[in-house]
């Protein structure tokens, strides 16, 4: 005997609908392993800067101490990575968490990013959502607070 397993059901949930807040200069774009991504417009051949969030599963029980340790790991393996501050803050209107960090890219010179993190428990798994703003160093100094604004607009739609 067989059965089947369908998407979304009770025992594989759809991910959190979601949504962000974008500024008149940005628009959505589509990329690999995102829900939802968008860049500020900019010249051609200029870095995009831009918000990126993606959704992992975790099987039930995950948390976000888990997901900091997880995510800060990653951000310490980063070639040449100078973390600029983290800090717990909500995400998403519960508990989060917020590391912000730069890096030399070979192919546009020093890179911010800033990343946010929030774990969603979904019926009988938990879903890690990851907010990520890019920006060159130089855009960073004066985006910044718009990079933040946007992620901080991150809300369960």
């Amino acid at each position: 005997m067989t059965s089947t397993l369908t998407f979304p059901s009770d025992s594989a949930p759809a991910f959190p609908a979601l949504s962000l807040e974008l500024p008149e200069s940005w628009a959505s774009f589509g990329t690999a392993g995102a829900v939802i991504a968008a860049g500020r417009a900019v010249p051609s051949g200029e870095f995009r800067p831009n918000v990126i969030v993606a959704v992992s599963r975790f099987g039930a029980g995950y948390t976000l101490e888990q997901a900091t340790a997880e995510v800060t790991a990653q951000v310490s393996a980063i070639d040449g990575v100078v973390e600029l501050g983290r800090d717990t803050l909500p995400v998403l209107g519960g508990e989060g968490f917020r590391i912000e960090f730069s890096y030399t890219d070979a192919r546009v010179g020093t890179l911010m990013q800033g990343v946010r993190i929030a774990v969603v428990e979904n019926g009988p798994v938990a879903d890690l959502v990851q907010i990520t703003a890019t920006a060159t160093g130089e855009q960073a100094t004066t985006l910044w607070g718009e990079l933040r604004d946007i992620q901080a607009s991150a809300a369960r739609a």
